[in-house]
């Protein structure tokens, strides 16, 4: 019995798996950009749309889904628990899964100039960092790179979050 069931189960998976639509890596990094602690973020495995939800009003809303994403119910914000607690949605990772600082700190590290490396660290330490850091992104030059950083880094964790919840995706 146990192992007809578990039998079940997998053909399940594997059903449920042909029916997922491939996340775009690179959509993915730009929706997980909005997380904030007031911004929760999550996707519907089988629509492939995203779904925010903002504590603070008490609004969920869906009309952040791209064009191309299937088309999605309106929704009024009501029993938000109920809407996202289906199977099929997926809670994206938080701020501090994200890790932002971490980004920035890995990136300061990675800077070729000495001197920028060293703006770059000191600009980290203590409170306003991330003010701090994009000040002296603009004085040293490297807004751009770090940029490019950030959103490899963005989708890095996209892709680790899809590994995870068993979500195909596209690489970029």
């Amino acid at each position: 019995m146990n192992r007809k069931n578990n039998t079940t189960k997998i053909i399940m998976r594997v059903m449920i798996s042909k029916r997922m639509k491939k996340l775009d890596l690179s959509k993915a990094a730009d929706k997980f950009d909005t997380i904030s602690s007031d911004v929760r973020l999550y996707y519907n495995k089988e629509t492939g749309e995203f779904g925010f939800y903002n504590e603070f009003e008490d609004t969920g809303y869906d009309d952040y889904a791209d064009d191309d994403d299937a088309d999605s119910d309106a929704y009024d914000g009501d029993d938000d628990d109920d809407r996202f607690g289906d199977e099929c949605w997926v809670a994206a990772p938080d701020q501090y899964e994200i890790n932002e600082y971490g980004m920035m700190t890995a990136f300061a590290e990675s800077a070729e100039d000495p001197r920028a490396k060293e703006l770059l660290s000191v600009a980290l330490q203590g409170k306003g960092a991330f003010r701090r850091f994009r000040d002296t992104l603009s004085r040293v030059d490297l807004t751009e790179e770090w940029y490019a950083f950030r959103h490899d880094a963005y989708i890095a964790v996209a892709r680790k979050w899809c590994r995870y919840n068993d979500i195909p995706y596209d690489e970029p």
